[in-house]
């Protein structure tokens, strides 16, 4: 019997993830220039996101391109693996673009909560119990909230009302 129950991970550059990452940063930097021809009102929310934006995929270019952005799989657990991640990020970007089309049509409230939920699923591994699956809800319901309240009220912009309250 093993000592270590844990797959057999190898180090290695991710070049996917770092081109992925490059991308991301200059969609960034884009929206961190564009915001210039804003009032400086309006160009807090593009400038604070845009430059949080390449910072941190700058920080995950350099993880990746270091080996440090993850854990891959040893060829043992290859077809699984990679079947359950497939399955996961076809469901996260099918969630992403359901809630950019229907926020318009159902409002931002109801349609961030929805798919707060179902990103919570899809990066649930394994069944929760009652108790954790409650803690899960409810944390959802407030982050949701709060956000809500935060950009419609402090940060004024305009938001879709659809079935909000």
């Amino acid at each position: 019997m093993s000592q270590n129950s844990e797959p057999a991970v190898r180090g290695g550059r991710d070049w996917a993830g770092a081109a992925g990452s490059v991308l991301f940063a200059a969609v960034g930097v884009y929206v961190f220039l564009t915001s210039f021809a804003m009032s400086p009102m309006a160009a807090m929310f593009p400038r604070t996101i845009g430059a949080a934006m390449a910072v941190l995929s700058v920080l995950q270019v350099v993880a990746s391109l270091t080996g440090r952005s993850g854990r891959s799989l040893e060829a043992g657990d290859g077809v699984r693996a990679q079947a359950d991640g497939l399955g996961r990020r076809l469901s996260l970007v099918a969630i992403m673009v359901g809630w950019a089309f229907l926020f318009p049509v159902i409002g931002i409230f109801v349609t961030s909560f929805l798919a707060c939920i179902g990103l919570m699923f899809t990066g649930t591994f394994g069944r929760p119990t009652s108790l954790r699956l409650s803690i899960y809800l409810a944390v959802v319901f407030v982050m949701v909230v709060f956000f809500y309240l935060l950009m419609s009220n402090v940060l004024n912009i305009p938001m879709p009302r659809g079935l909000t309250f």
